[in-house]
């Protein structure tokens, strides 16, 4: 109650000091020197003012009742504080302006109070109130007077009065009509109206000026607020300037002593913890501190009458606003750079830290990244820094999503968004409809594959279901990290610079390779394991052995990245390199745990035990199991170790020939510690049947398959066209062209060693024709026409293509109806490219390569069943320890077989004819008819280095035009007869060349000899 009426005053006395000072504003011209009005003068007849009667009226006790006494005042009558505040005014306005009272004016006055500043009434204002009508003025004076004298009553007084009048008004209330009600209350509602309307226009001329002057305060606080930024702005200078001397301190303490770079290593540490405070302080700033800068607040004209003049007010609210949003702006800018510039700060001098660690005494060092008092303290401080890091980047990354949202200069335009969102949703959804169907589409496909295979009665599976397989096991670890690396290449170049995006493409980088890798090496493990239920619990056990030491290592590495990208390879890092180890051994004993059943059971599998291993399988209970179970899965993880390398070696050329090497090497140490036994060659029937220039009766895989199932399927779709099959001899050039005949039954297979004329294949592929000029370019001609040992129709002399071209014409005539295959000899190839480079001769060339060492041997397998022998390797096998057995037995002899495969196909060269040819002549039969494997029987090549030149031309001549004749050798060498039939004699009598039918022809046993001595001294090429 006492706080109301302290304010109701309150408000009084500032309408009561307003009043006065419009009434001085007012009065002021009256008081003039200049106003022309004499002391002496007569006064000015002063007007009747009817309120002035009315309070002398009231005072009497005489007041018209129909007068309301509350209506001739100023101030509410309830209102005691104000009433004295009033009452104070009046008076102090009437002794400063000093104004007599007029002969009427009623019961005399109470002495005024002196007032102690001035006795006269200032001249200014003297002059200001003669300016005034005197009328108007005295008139105002009575009233002020009459209501001066009102308030000066007591308060008793006062309120009697105003019960006495109150009492008259209703003792004096004529009774009325409903009507005449109606119309008083109306009348009362009128005048309430009005005074409400003159009241609001006062009320809110106040408003106007209170909220100008408001307007003025906060305008002025913007620009205290302006100037603090741009003070402390300037301030960020100096901290630039105290880095570089920091950084030049380390440097100077880098070439210094340990204890320099000690102390100075203490004294960045103190500087750099300061450092990281202020960056608290400026993300608390920049993240929850609300703004300096001052709210321009509601607008109290919004409800305002459009008649009070409030443009000014206005006009100065729109530019004090414009000011708040620039120092706002300004204001966020400020923080943002100086949070911006702390990191910064805190990242050079961590920086720096770091580089002066390798710098310090021993002992310091130790202590700083070991696990000491020092290195927690180091630990916690990078910790705070990992979290001051993370707490920008934080808003960072919060105000790059709110600019995408909200658009404009700083974010990204809605048709930038589109251009991310619409390819990543396509994507996702891709994604999505892949991951539902990719299992049961590899699962169909797989399944087709199986069966193809099942249909070929493979024994194993092939290289497609095995891809299959593979991709199956991997696929969904695959497709997330194809998914992850779409979503990164579809983020803008802003996003991808975010250090958060970076971030969580690390982990999220680092996390799905991590499990890629895993599911690799479980499939490699699995390879085409069966799916026994056994298999599968063993396949389960190691997909999660494989993802718990992937998932160790994801970490350990993610540790490793995030630290060292974010704090540095300081004592954080340091304290996770430490603990490789002993993560890695916890690791160990959980997959030992885990393992320790499964890893018994294959000990226990190993035929013939070592004693290691028999203490092994002894201790499987107790308390030695786990130590047993931990060597034992140290042993079989190394053997397996050295077999898989050994496996992945094996795969290289390289290593299977040194591999060859050294058995060769081992066979002739073998071959001289060895006593022979008494054994003779193999029987002329199996002899023969081993014979290159026989053909096998099944098929055997070659190099070429795929190419050759094109050709297959090239012949079934009749389309022509002229190719060229390409390899040395012995190769299988005349095996494709009986594969190929097989597939269509109208070929024709022309032998061109049979007749060495254009006419003769002519005929041979028209058979049906009278006479060679019938077989015009519209006669039909068959599907398929196959063309063997072309070379037989080429001779390497001047002229000697003429009728390899004849028959390339024909076949080119009649290429687009039919598909003809010309079987060449490789030693003959290069002679025809140097010879008919100029245009294309042929629509594709098959050069034949050479077999691999998985063919060869199944090549041997199937010729020596062929024949009817069995070869053993009993010959070739080391003494063996006392203590083996059948079982060792055969696993040697499976060794040497393999290894014998391997050193043959290395001696070869991958050909098939001369691995044949060197296979039969290494075998023997015994007195007991069975067929042993003897070292390699190959000839001495020193023997060709002591021929002449001559005889040298005349064997490549023989290799190029085989069968060849005296006459055909003399037109390509230009030797004598007598030369070549002495280089005949001889080449037979030792063994090089064999006379037959068709002329003269090099052996299979010298073949390969004399192709690698003219290959060295460079009379032969390779195609």
């Amino acid at each position: 109650m006492v706080m109301t009426r302290f304010s109701r005053a309150r408000s009084t006395l500032h309408r009561g000091l307003a009043a006065l000072f419009c009434v001085l504003s007012l009065a002021a011209p009256a008081f003039g020197d200049d106003a022309g009005v004499d002391a002496g003068a007569p006064s000015v007849p002063v007007p009747s003012d009817p309120r002035v009667a009315e309070v002398r009226s009231f005072l009497d006790g005489s007041l018209d009742v129909a007068v309301d006494p509350r209506t001739l005042f100023d101030v509410p009558l309830d209102d005691e504080s104000a009433i004295q505040i009033e009452s104070v005014r009046i008076r102090a306005l009437l002794e400063a302006v000093d104004v007599p009272a007029p002969p009427d004016a009623g019961p005399p006055r109470r002495p005024a109070r002196p007032v102690a500043s001035a006795t006269a009434p200032d001249a200014s204002i003297q002059g200001d109130i003669a300016a005034l009508d005197p009328s108007l003025w005295q008139a105002r004076v009575a009233l002020d007077r009459a209501r001066l004298d009102f308030y000066a009553l007591p308060h008793e007084r006062r309120e009697a009065l105003l019960q006495a009048q109150a009492d008259r008004r209703e003792a004096a209330k004529p009774r009325e009509t409903e009507e005449q009600r109606r119309a008083r209350e109306a009348e009362a509602e009128r005048q309430r109206a009005l005074e409400a309307a003159r009241a609001a226009r006062s009320e809110a001329e106040r408003l106007v000026s209170e909220e100008l002057a408001r307007l003025i305060s906060v305008q002025g606080e913007v620009a205290k607020a302006t100037a603090r930024f741009r003070d402390t702005r300037a301030s960020l200078a100096p901290r630039r300037d105290a880095v570089l001397g920091w950084q030049r301190r380390v440097r100077d303490a880098k070439a210094g002593s340990p204890a320099d770079a000690d102390a100075t290593y203490d004294a960045l540490r103190r500087a750099l913890k300061a450092s990281r405070d202020d960056l608290d302080h400026a993300l608390d700033d920049l993240t929850s501190t609300p703004s300096e800068v001052p709210a321009l607040g509601a607008d109290p004209l919004i409800e305002i009458a459009a008649d009070i003049p409030t443009d000014q007010v206005r006009e100065r609210r729109a530019v004090i606003d414009r000011e708040i949003k620039k120092a706002r702006v300004d204001e966020r800018s400020l923080r943002e750079d100086r949070a911006s510039g702390l990191l910064d700060e805190v990242d050079t001098l961590n920086r720096e830290r770091l580089g002066l660690l390798p710098d310090l005494s021993p002992e310091k060092r130790a202590a700083i990244t070991g696990f000491t008092s020092q290195g927690a303290d180091q630990a916690r401080s990078e910790s705070r820094q990992l979290l001051l890091i993370v707490r920008y980047h934080r808003h960072i990354a919060g105000e790059w999503l709110r600019s995408i949202r909200g658009g404009g200069p700083a974010g990204i335009s809605g048709w930038q968004a589109a251009a991310v969102l619409v390819p990543w949703f396509f994507l996702v959804y891709a994604f999505a409809w892949g991951r539902r169907r990719t299992p049961k589409l590899l699962a169909l496909v797989e399944e087709r594959v199986a069966h193809a295979d099942r249909s070929e009665r493979r024994v194993t599976p092939g290289a497609a279901h095995r891809v299959l397989s593979f991709l199956s096991r991997v696929h969904g670890s695959m497709e997330w990290l194809l998914f992850f690396g779409a979503t990164m290449w579809l983020l803008p170049a802003v996003a991808k610079g975010l250090l958060e995006v970076q971030l969580v493409a690390s982990i999220v980088g680092w996390t799905l390779a991590g499990a890629m890798v895993v599911d690799v090496i479980n499939a490699v493990a699995a390879g085409s394991a069966t799916t026994a239920p056994a298999e599968k619990d063993g396949g389960r056990l190691r997909l999660r052995s494989l993802r718990l030491v992937g998932r160790v290592v994801v970490v350990f590495v993610l540790v490793f990245v995030l630290s060292a990208r974010l704090v540095g390879e300081g004592t954080v890092y340091s304290w996770v390199l430490s603990t490789r180890w002993p993560a890695g051994l916890a690791v160990f004993l959980i997959l030992v745990r885990w393992w320790r059943a499964r890893v018994f059971e294959r000990v226990e599998r190993i035929r013939k035990k070592s004693p290691v291993q028999a203490w092994m399988l002894a201790n499987r209970v107790g308390w030695k199991s786990f130590l047993a179970a931990m060597i034992a899965a140290v042993h079989l993880f190394l053997f397996g170790a050295v077999k898989v390398v050994r496996n992945w070696l094996a795969g290289f050329n390289l290593a299977r020939r040194a591999d060859a090497y050294l058995f060769k090497r081992e066979l002739d140490r073998l071959a001289t510690g060895k006593s022979g036994s008494e054994t003779v060659a193999l029987r002329s029937e199996a002899f023969e049947s081993l014979t290159p220039d026989s053909m096998g009766d099944t098929w055997i895989k070659c190099p070429i398959e795929e190419r050759l199932a094109r050709l297959h399927a090239r012949v079934k779709a009749r389309r022509g066209g002229i190719l060229a099959i390409v390899g040395s001899r012995g190769l299988g050039k005349s095996s494709i062209l009986r594969s190929l005949a097989e597939q269509e039954p109208a070929t024709i297979t022309i032998s061109c060693l049979d007749g060495g004329s254009a006419e003769s294949i002519r005929a041979g592929v028209f058979p049906h024709e009278k006479a060679a000029a019938d077989a015009s370019p519209s006669t039909t001609p068959p599907p398929l026409v196959l063309l063997d040992d072309v070379q037989g129709i080429i001779r390497p002399i001047i002229g000697g293509l003429a009728t390899f071209d004849e028959v390339l014409a024909l076949a080119r005539a009649h290429g687009s109806s039919s598909l003809w295959v010309f079987a060449i000899d490789a030693v003959l190839w290069p002679f025809i490219q140097r010879a008919r480079d100029a245009r294309p001769l042929f629509d594709e060339v098959i050069v034949l390569e050479p077999w691999a060492e998985e063919q060869i041997g199944d090549l041997l397998t199937q010729r020596s069943a062929q024949a009817g022998v069995a070869p053993t390797f009993e010959d070739l096998l080391d003494k063996l320890p006392p203590s083996a057995d059948e079982v060792d037995r055969q696993d040697a002899l499976k060794a040497k077989h393999e290894g014998y495969v391997r050193m043959l196909w290395d001696h070869v060269g991958g050909n098939p004819g001369t691995a044949l040819e060197v296979w039969r002549s290494s075998l023997v039969e015994d007195a007991e008819g069975s067929v042993r494997v003897r070292p390699l029987q190959v000839p001495d090549p020193a023997e060709l280095e002591r021929l002449p030149d001559s005889a040298l031309f005349i064997l490549r001549a023989v290799l190029q035009l085989a069968p060849a004749s005296a006459a055909d050798v003399a037109l390509a060498t230009r030797l004598t007869h007598n030369q070549i039939v002495d280089a005949f004699r001889f080449g037979e009598a030792h063994g090089y060349l064999v006379e037959t039918a068709r002329g003269v022809r090099i052996t299979w046993r010298w073949f390969r000899p004399i192709v690698r001595h003219l290959e060295r001294r460079h009379l032969l090429v390779n195609p």
